[in-house]
């Protein structure tokens, strides 16, 4: 697959930033409301019974904007947070502001990770956009490099049965919310590629503001994962 062209927000692997990760990477907050307190208490429990306690590193790959590094830094993680969309990083500082010196932002690729000890990282969403076999054993490799030995790895991957469950019976997502910027709606449909497991979705930002209206336009493909394919890696 070739990437599609797409101009201004760089390139994360076989696909370009989608817009919801450089031009309105300020509005990702606002769309996706997830409980982020309630899903740290859990990921920080999980990871004291197996040992990773308040105090130990943490690598976030594929931070967003954020919300999930900030949270495991205020229950006592030492955090690094990296993602490939430098507007998305630059959104997770700005949130950060002076609050904890323990967590920190930079831009990076998960598959590009130096040789590390981190005690566990956490990557949530990320490896549904990787769509080749290769890329994704390239990211499990990178992730052994980056872990100390006997360290821990937090995944949280669309699952193909119930993401297809899900999709056939409510395949749009549409929210509108109202910004400093002026009324902005996102829009997002998506059809299931049910022999490859691949979602193609669609998505639409349209912001009304006061000198007119700004509208993008986006494709992309992710694929889903099965247990099978998660335990073979």
């Amino acid at each position: 697959m070739k990437p599609a062209a797409f101009t201004g927000c760089g390139i994360i692997r076989e696909n370009p930033l989608r817009p919801f990760y450089c031009e309105f990477a300020w509005a990702f907050d606002l769309l996706i409301d997830r409980p982020v307190q309630k899903e740290c208490r859990t990921i920080a429990d999980w990871l004291v019974e197996r040992g990773v306690v308040p105090g130990a590193t943490v690598l976030d790959a594929g931070c967003g904007t954020g919300r999930y590094a900030i949270e495991l830094g205020r229950r006592g993680y030492l955090v690094h947070g990296i993602d490939m969309s430098a507007d998305l990083i630059e959104e997770a500082k700005r949130s950060l502001g002076a609050e904890s010196p323990q967590v920190s932002f930079a831009v990076g690729d998960i598959l590009k990770l130096p040789a590390s000890h981190y005690d566990a990282i956490l990557c949530r969403g990320v490896l549904n956009d990787l769509v080749d076999d290769d890329a994704r054993s390239s990211a499990f490799a990178s992730f052994g490099r980056a872990l100390r030995t006997g360290g821990v790895l937090v995944l949280d991957v669309r699952e193909w049965d119930a993401t297809a469950m899900r999709k056939s019976r409510e395949p749009l997502f549409r929210k509108r919310v109202d910004t400093e910027r002026g009324k902005l709606t996102f829009t997002s449909v998506t059809a299931l590629d049910i022999p490859t497991r691949r979602l193609v979705v669609k998505e639409q930002h349209t912001l009304e503001a006061s000198d007119g209206a700004q509208s993008s336009d986006y494709e992309f493909v992710m694929r889903c994962w099965t247990p099978i394919e998660l335990q073979s890696l």
